[in-house]
């Protein structure tokens, strides 16, 4: 207008100039100045095409640092960057990230890490050398205060040996949420890939936070038919919590204590589990009620299949019901889970043993069988001695004292041979009986296979280690006479014969040493040991007696799968649980036209 209305002239052709300038530094400036001096951050609001001039940031000063020693591995980065820039691989290895040609100066990875790893650097650092633009700079926040890991309290070591009672306190509601927001919900879930059964952690972590029980109760059992008994029983520093990224800040948010809390709230709140909507027609008999067996029918049932569980136990869970003491896992849990799958469908025959005439008849009547028999029988280490009278395995024993079988131990001396959980259930059962226990592992402590917290628990409770001690022999002390026990198993006159002195030699690192006890128990493990007449069936075995099963649960039989102990050998209830998810989920692949096809094929 300037220049059709007036003559042109010198002011005239200045405010014209002045005007293109303006244009251009608004329409081209934007894109090709800013991206050389700093972050252009607006970009992934306004300009779709931001990242073409990702090639600028080469050229110009700004990248994106990492402090590798701040970071956590989360990979939060990662998942917030929408060009896919592998941000968390390239700090890692580098300290920056390279990839910066496809950065669109957005700075999502950097306000999403939670330790201030990641930081911006531009022009702005040649004339501030100390300005760091990180996650609390560029979001104007103070640095976030750390909430320290609060683990649930447990009863005081007097008052536990004076019941059978769970030793372990619940969270409170207050102590559940502070606890569940600790998550940093991270990129790549490392809990959530380290847990067998895949579950949700960061999600019903997040439910809880906010206190939305009914949606924490469908998350927490979407992927486990059993989340009080998990969350109580595994060994999380080992799984979820030993893989959890805030381990290496304050300590790993308390995944265990929270989930078998969650799933008390839950229930409490009255989440119950969907009864199927309809039945495909399908039946299937599980023989066995332990954890895989209860997971499978589960997931089975789930999925509209019938399903009828038989157990030669009057009780369900296996050895959680007989293996497991009250004082470390409620058997009242076991009822309800009972009473809860009954609801839903699932039909139990329990005090029925299952013989090769049984399961002739069971193949006949169902489209499949799951086999999930367990692995209880005790492992010999071909210790002599082992059969005398006054020595028990611990399974055997652990049996009884489940059984409601609690003699006094009082004033007697019991010797606990073995390193592992069960090891310390024994111990703990047996200072509440008022006996004086010792427990022998052949190795030194930091290769004691129990957790950390049964070992702790065990010593508070009164439990002495004699570590680095490899039995040698066992025998009665000079004198006394030493008949073999029953090859039944113990009986109340070889119970009775107990108080004669039991003698246990050992190899230590200072010689032989000789304990002399009251009372001997082995923990020295399990194995598999499934009935002879499966052969008759086509079911292979190992050598070890373990059933041969191919990676969906199938056995050398068309019709019949196995999944738990008896496949996995003596193993974590979580993973008894994964392998009868895993056989459940091939059964029912097993029921579709296209693998009926392939079969008659």
């Amino acid at each position: 207008m300037v220049a059709t209305q007036f003559p042109p002239n010198a002011w005239t052709a200045t405010l014209v100039g002045m005007f293109a300038m303006v244009v251009g530094l608004t329409y081209f400036g934007t894109f090709f100045i800013t991206p050389i001096t700093g972050n252009r951050f607006y970009c992934r609001y306004l300009c779709p095409f931001g990242a073409t001039f990702g090639l600028l940031n080469h050229a110009g000063f700004y990248g994106i640092e990492m402090d590798t020693e701040q970071c956590i591995d989360c990979r939060r980065c990662e998942q917030a960057c929408d060009m896919g820039i592998p941000v968390w691989r390239q700090g890692k290895s580098t300290g920056d990230v390279t990839g910066i040609e496809d950065c669109m100066g957005c700075a999502r990875c950097v306000i999403s890490c939670p330790t201030d790893a990641l930081a911006i650097h531009d022009v702005r650092n040649l004339f501030r050398p100390n300005l760091r633009q990180d996650a609390s700079h560029l979001l104007k926040r103070k640095p976030q205060a750390s909430t320290p890991r609060i683990e649930p309290a447990h009863r005081p070591a007097t008052e536990r040996l004076s019941t059978w009672n769970e030793a372990e306190k619940v969270l409170s509601t207050e102590a559940l949420q502070r606890q569940a927001e600790r998550c940093l919900d991270c990129g790549v879930p490392s809990c959530r890939n380290a847990c067998p059964l895949g579950n949700f952690i960061p999600d019903w972590l997040e439910a809880a936070t906010y206190g939305d029980w009914q949606t924490a109760g469908d998350l927490v059992h979407a992927t486990s038919p059993l989340p009080e008994v998990c969350g109580r029983i595994c060994p999380q520093h080992l799984l979820c919590e030993g893989a959890c990224t805030r381990a290496q800040l304050e300590g790993a948010v308390t995944i265990g204590a929270v989930e078998h809390t969650l799933a008390e709230r839950t229930l409490d709140a009255g989440w119950r589990p969907k009864e199927p909507t309809h039945r495909n027609g399908r039946k299937v008999a599980i023989i066995g009620a332990g954890p895989a067996g209860l997971s499978c029918a589960e997931r089975l049932n789930r999925a509209g299949v019938e399903v009828t569980i038989y157990d030669r136990s009057k009780k369900i869970g296996g050895l959680l019901q007989t293996g497991v003491p009250s004082f470390k896992l409620d058997k009242t849990l076991l009822a309800r889970r009972q009473t809860l799958l009954e609801q839903v469908g699932i039909r139990f025959t329990l005090r029925l043993s299952v013989d090769d005439v049984m399961l002739s008849r069971l193949l006949e009547q169902n489209d499949a069988i799951f086999l999930g028999l367990g692995a209880q029988t005790p492992r010999s280490i071909e210790l002599p001695g082992e059969t005398l009278s006054g020595v028990e395995q611990a399974l055997d024993w652990l049996k009884r004292i489940n059984a409601g079988e609690r003699e006094s131990l009082a004033g007697q001396r019991v010797l606990v041979v073995g390193g592992g959980d069960t090891a310390m259930d024994c111990a703990r059962a047996a200072l509440r009986l008022g006996a004086e226990v010792n427990v022998a592992y052949r190795g030194p402590k930091e290769c004691l296979r129990a957790s950390p917290k049964e070992i702790t628990l065990a010593q508070e409770e009164g439990a002495r280690f004699l570590l680095e001690h490899q039995p040698r022999q066992i025998s009665h002390s000079v004198g006394v006479a030493s008949p073999p026990r029953n090859s039944l198993g113990p009986t109340a006159d070889d119970r009775r014969e107990c108080a004669a002195p039991t003698t246990v030699e050992f190899d230590t690192p200072e010689g032989i040493q000789k304990i002399e006890s009251d009372r001997v128990i082995l923990a020295l493990g399990q194995r598999a040991n499934p009935p002879a007449w499966l052969g008759n069936f086509g079911i292979a075995t190992e050598p070890d007696g373990r059933i041969r099963v191919d990676p969906q649960g199938r056995t050398t039989h068309p019709g019949i799968w196995a999944g738990g102990d008896n496949t996995l050998g003596p193993n974590l209830a979580v993973n008894a649980i994964a392998a009868g998810l895993t056989a459940a989920e091939g059964i029912l692949t097993s029921f579709s036209l296209l693998q009926r096809i392939r079969r008659q094929v």
